[in-house]
This record gives structure tokens, C-alpha cells and sequence, in this order.
């Protein structure tokens, strides 16, 4: 598991401009997915948070150096479609993501995405952005495979 001291430290040194993210060089099939017409709902703040937390997610894995992501379209919409399955058979997205932390195996990442998104005055990001993002990024890191 990628310890929340992994993701601490990146999101230090991204905040700090004293790394870039290499998401959409690293993952670019995934990258012109998530730049798709499937997600042009989503505000600007919206698209740059997601990529914040791709780029997080990202560079947490490689600093890790315990894992890897597949770019693969396909195995990510398949991730997506069970976790918008999850959260449909809920009764609210808060039964929807406490089913989501069950038994997860990258327990800290999906912890860090959730702490993105929490709801705060002034917040750009729309009640159903929230949802899209933290369901994408819990695809996202639904296709880590250990190396």
C-alpha cells in the first residue's frame, strides 16, 4: 500500500512547483480519456483538480516504486462503470463511500482524495463535479498492479 507519507510528501513538492507531474506523458491514452468529451461537464477548477490528484497519484506510485499503472482506456472505463455501479446501488454518496473504503487495498490514496474533495465555503467544485472526481480517481488507482 502507498503509505500517506508517500502522498504527503508529493503533494508538498507539487505544491512547491519543486517537481512536475508526468501524467499525461507517463499515461497518455489515459490522459486524452480524462481530456474527453466524457468529461466536459466538469469547470476548469474542476479539470485542475483532477489533475492534481492524477498527478499525485502518479508520482506517490513512484515513489513507492512498489507499483505501476496500466494506460489502459478500457480497463479504466471498466473501473469506472463498477464504482458508478457501486454508487448507484447506494442509498447516499456517503453509504456510497464508506462501500468504497471497505477492504481497499490503497486505503491512504483514496483517503487523499477524499480530503481534496471536502466541501468548503468558497469551493468552485459542484456537488456532482465531487462525485465524477473522486469516482475517477478511485479508477484511476483501482489499476495499480503491484510491479
Amino acid at each position: 500500500m502507498i503509505s500517506e507519507t508517500h502522498i504527503d510528501r508529493i503533494v508538498t513538492e507539487l505544491e512547491s512547483e519543486s517537481i512536475q507531474g508526468r501524467f499525461h506523458e507517463a499515461y497518455p491514452e489515459l490522459w486524452h480519456y480524462l481530456n474527453s468529451e466524457s468529461f466536459s461537464g466538469l469547470s476548469s477548477a474542476e479539470h485542475q483538480l483532477l489533475y492534481f490528484m492524477c498527478a499525485v497519484i502518479d508520482l506517490s506510485m513512484a515513489a513507492d516504486g512498489q507499483h505501476a499503472l496500466e494506460d489502459d482506456v478500457e480497463a479504466f472505463q471498466d473501473a469506472e462503470d463498477e464504482n458508478w455501479e457501486l454508487h448507484e446501488q447506494a442509498s447516499s454518496w456517503a453509504e456510497a463511500k464508506d462501500k468504497f473504503f471497505e477492504n481497499y487495498g490503497q486505503e491512504d490514496l483514496l483517503a487523499f482524495v477524499e480530503d481534496m474533495l471536502i466541501e468548503e465555503e468558497g469551493s468552485e467544485l459542484s456537488d456532482l463535479g465531487r462525485e465524477v472526481l473522486f469516482i475517477t480517481a478511485k479508477s484511476l488507482v483501482d489499476l495499480i498492479t503491484p510491479t
